[in-house]
């Protein structure tokens, strides 16, 4: 192999979104892969530099995998993903793009098919705890409870995020007790269905109250938003009842917060004793004022 100009404006590219991270903290697995602190107009330089790079070679993936990358954050999902497709589908082996495809069908509420990538990643890098935190997360979603509860124990040895374990656990915990306590299929499929349909209301209100921040140049990245709200969906406390007609609810936008230009979850504010609903009647009366309230 020879060096060439392709190569070189790949590099550039590269070590330019490399240089601004910050080495001396650890990134926390509940975070995206993706790049961090760079504004949408750097971002835009970035992706005509990779154009450039393809321009010049067509077959040169690894330009087009960080290419992928440049427009998941720049929220050009629909584009990033066929970007990522495009080079799984040539480059089988570049298993950071299983990561990307998995994240965009988690987005998607396609967790069959985000599973699907997870699994081929992980025969490979068993250990890695985003992957590991991942398929925690889907097998949640899918309401397959022995193996998420394979997953965060694994989770729990591989990483100090006890918060987040704490968090899945109970997540884990609340739903298969509703699941194993709903005798009723009728309303076990209403309960799955309500999730569902849940997670779609979800990911449109988080969309809209954090798009403004696009809209003044920050870097918002709405995939890995959506996974903050998979992770706090249950953290929904039993309303309090200040008069007959007026209460206050927690919902998830009282525990995630734009900082330094970063969407972060708020951990000092979740009481662990107090904000989960406990039962399947809870659920429903709290999921009804949430989806008002969000």
């Amino acid at each position: 192999m020879i060096w060439t100009d392709s190569n070189q404006l790949f590099n550039d590219a590269f070590f330019t979104m490399m240089d601004s991270q910050n080495k001396g903290k650890l990134f926390p697995i509940w975070k995206s892969f993706s790049f961090k602190n760079h504004s949408i107009e750097e971002l835009l330089e970035l992706q005509q530099k990779l154009d450039q790079s393809l321009d010049l070679n067509p077959d040169f993936y690894k330009s087009l995998f960080l290419k992928g990358i440049v427009q998941r954050q720049l929220n050009q999902n629909e584009e990033a993903i066929e970007t990522f497709q495009q080079v799984k589908d040539n480059d089988f082996y570049l298993y950071a793009c299983n990561i990307y495809l998995a994240e965009f069908y988690i987005h998607k509420l396609k967790f069959d098919q985000a599973l699907h990538y997870l699994d081929e990643v992980y025969k490979i890098y068993n250990s890695n705890p985003r992957i590991v935190f991942l398929l925690a997360l889907v097998h949640i979603e899918m309401f397959e409870f022995d193996a998420a509860k394979r997953y965060l124990n694994q989770l729990e040895k591989i990483t100090s995020e006890r918060q987040l374990i704490q968090l899945l656990r109970r997540n884990l915990s609340i739903t298969e007790a509703i699941v194993n306590h709903t005798t009723n299929r009728l309303t076990l499929k209403n309960f799955k269905l309500k999730s569902i349909n849940y997670n779609l209301q979800l990911k449109t209100n988080l969309i809209k109250h954090y798009s403004w921040h696009q809209d003044q140049g920050i870097n918002y990245d709405s995939i890995n938003c959506f996974l903050h709200g998979l992770i706090l969906k249950n953290v929904k406390a039993y309303p309090i009842y200040e008069f007959i007609d007026t209460y206050t609810v927690q919902t998830i936008l009282n525990y995630i917060a734009v900082q330094d230009h970063e969407v972060n979850i708020l951990w000092e504010e979740i009481d662990f004793n107090h904000h989960f609903v406990k039962s399947y009647a809870e659920y429903t009366e709290v999921e009804a004022l949430v989806r008002e309230d969000l």
